[in-house]
């Protein structure tokens, strides 16, 4: 497991190196925070498999950054002196890149299970539950805003590593074509988070501006908040428009082969064989962030 996210994934490998050295008592501000200790990578493998082990790390890497966004604040507080912390104050550790870490101190939230009355049957998409409803103590839900985006990062750092693993399966592929059909699956599902969470994330600020007029102000007026969402948007963004790019390239060579290899009906298919790629709830999801309310809102947090 080690190994493969060291070669494939130097940042997240950086953040898992990072994550395990972490103390767990602090000194901010005479105060002594005590902390627990984050839950170890391995324990999120299903399965004991070489196969196993590849499909299991976009959830290694995606479980193990919420731990790093929870506990790294600590760290980085407690070596800036320039931040006031006050005990009650609650902040994240948005993962940018291996050398950009974003300390984000949250502001009052609203919790975006009432969002619940605004998202149509229609667009109730796989994640809808449970980081919508029902009603829970999941960080996506009691932490607003701030919660959304440590989702939206963490699916998007599990579908890179997912997608920079292609030389792996590229190589088993040259013996086996079907193997291409499980790099797919390792992306197909947690690819559509993007859409999902960008559209809660600005649906929420859409239900905060009009409903929580000084909650919105308090988004608003966060630039480290902005930033660090408009940082991962682009990335998971770029991401999946590389995703298309290698789709379409990987058939054409397969194709060139003489290996049967199309999209069809949702699927994905190498020769006599398919797995779903969640085109029609993607496209459903893309069709409403096209829509002005959600542009507008986008384009107003984005900072450029």
């Amino acid at each position: 497991m080690y190994s493969l996210i060291e070669e494939h994934d130097s940042d997240s490998y950086a953040m898992l190196q990072s994550l395990a050295k972490l103390p767990t008592k602090y000194k901010l501000n005479g105060m002594t925070i005590t902390t627990g200790e984050p839950t170890k990578p391995e324990a999120w493998l299903s399965g004991k498999t070489a196969e196993d082990i590849r499909g299991s790390l976009n959830t290694v890497v995606h479980e193990s950054l919420h731990n790093f966004t929870s506990y790294y604040p600590y760290q980085m507080l407690s070596n800036e002196s320039s931040h006031d912390y006050d005990f009650g104050d609650s902040y994240s550790a948005f993962m940018i890149d291996g050398s950009d870490i974003a300390l984000v101190k949250h502001t009052d939230v609203y919790n975006s299970n009432e969002l619940k009355r605004d998202i149509p049957k229609a667009l109730r998409t796989f994640r809808y539950n449970p980081y919508i409803t029902p009603k829970s103590n999941l960080g996506s839900q009691k932490q607003g805003i701030y919660g959304l985006l440590d989702e939206f990062n963490a699916y998007f750092r599990g579908t890179l590593i997912s997608y920079k693993l292609f030389p792996v399966y590229r190589e088993m592929g040259s013996d086996n074509p079907s193997a291409y059909l499980d790099y797919m699956q390792n992306m197909s599902s947690i690819r559509m988070a993007y859409f999902e969470f960008k559209y809660y994330m600005l649906a929420y600020l859409n239900r905060a501006e009009t409903s929580y007029p000084e909650q919105y102000e308090g988004f608003m007026s966060n630039q480290d908040l902005r930033r660090t969402y408009t940082l991962i948007h682009d990335q998971f963004e770029q991401l999946n428009e590389n995703i298309d790019q290698r789709i379409t390239k990987l058939m054409a060579d397969l194709n060139n082969q003489g290996i049967e290899s199309y999209i069809k009906d949702n699927y994905f298919w190498v020769q006599n064989r398919g797995i779903g790629m969640n085109l029609e709830a993607i496209e459903l999801l893309k069709e409403e962030l096209s829509k002005s309310r959600y542009t507008r809102q986008h384009d107003a947090f984005v900072l450029n």
